[in-house]
């Protein structure tokens, strides 16, 4: 599947960590036969339901018990914009590791597209572990592993041979803005995800970040 694209969508996992949301974006295309731009909710739904299913799958069982997932929306962006979709998580869907003590801390999941330069790659802050789960600032192996779990998840459902109509990818706003920019030029079909081992910092998640 790759361009043209006959339709982009951003996609995001909203949770709450610590009192504050805590919501991670990931951009998509498809080319799926017959798709109707004026009649988007059922290939959305289907978004919103697979990233979900991976959230509380694989997602959860990575991050702090002060985390909680509360659901998945899909929204269109090309080749119009449109209202999200809703894929809500049942009550109680919380992480499943100890609990952390700060909300900045995040598990740092890496895109890669094959293209060069920073507009073909993508970087995610995923919510922390708990604290027994870091060492030195590094994850511990075990922790690593269920954060494989969760990229495979993903890759089975949106990379290549995926089992939905939509492919995960790298969006560029700059490239789209820019003079002769369109979706087709700034989305770019991620190839693989890996995950650092080393502890992330995500500063706008900070309680009180500003005030």
């Amino acid at each position: 599947m790759a361009a043209p694209w006959a339709a982009g969508a951003v996609a995001r996992i909203v949770g709450r960590l610590h009192g504050q949301d805590c919501i991670n974006v990931f951009h998509f295309g498809t080319n799926a036969q017959g798709f109707d731009v004026q009649n988007p909710d059922a290939l959305l739904l289907e978004l919103a339901q697979a990233l979900l299913d991976c959230a509380l799958t694989t997602l959860l069982p990575a991050v702090t018990q002060d985390y909680t997932l509360v659901q998945c929306d899909a929204a269109l962006i090309h080749p119009v914009k449109g209202d999200p979709v809703l894929a809500t998580a049942n009550a109680g869907a919380v992480g499943e590791l100890g609990p952390t003590e700060v909300s900045f801390a995040a598990s740092l999941m890496n895109i890669r597209t094959g293209g060069g330069g920073r507009r073909g790659r993508g970087k995610k802050f995923l919510p922390p572990p708990g604290e027994a789960n870091i060492t030195a600032s590094s994850l511990d192996p075990a922790t690593g592993a269920l954060l494989v779990q969760f990229g495979l998840c993903l890759a089975g459902k949106f990379l290549e041979n995926a089992t939905t109509s939509w492919r995960l990818g790298v969006y560029s706003r700059t490239n789209d803005n820019a003079v002769n920019g369109t979706f087709d030029n700034s989305f770019r079909v991620a190839t693989s995800f890996n995950f650092s081992t080393s502890m992330a910092v995500m500063r706008s998640r900070r309680v009180h970040f500003g005030a």
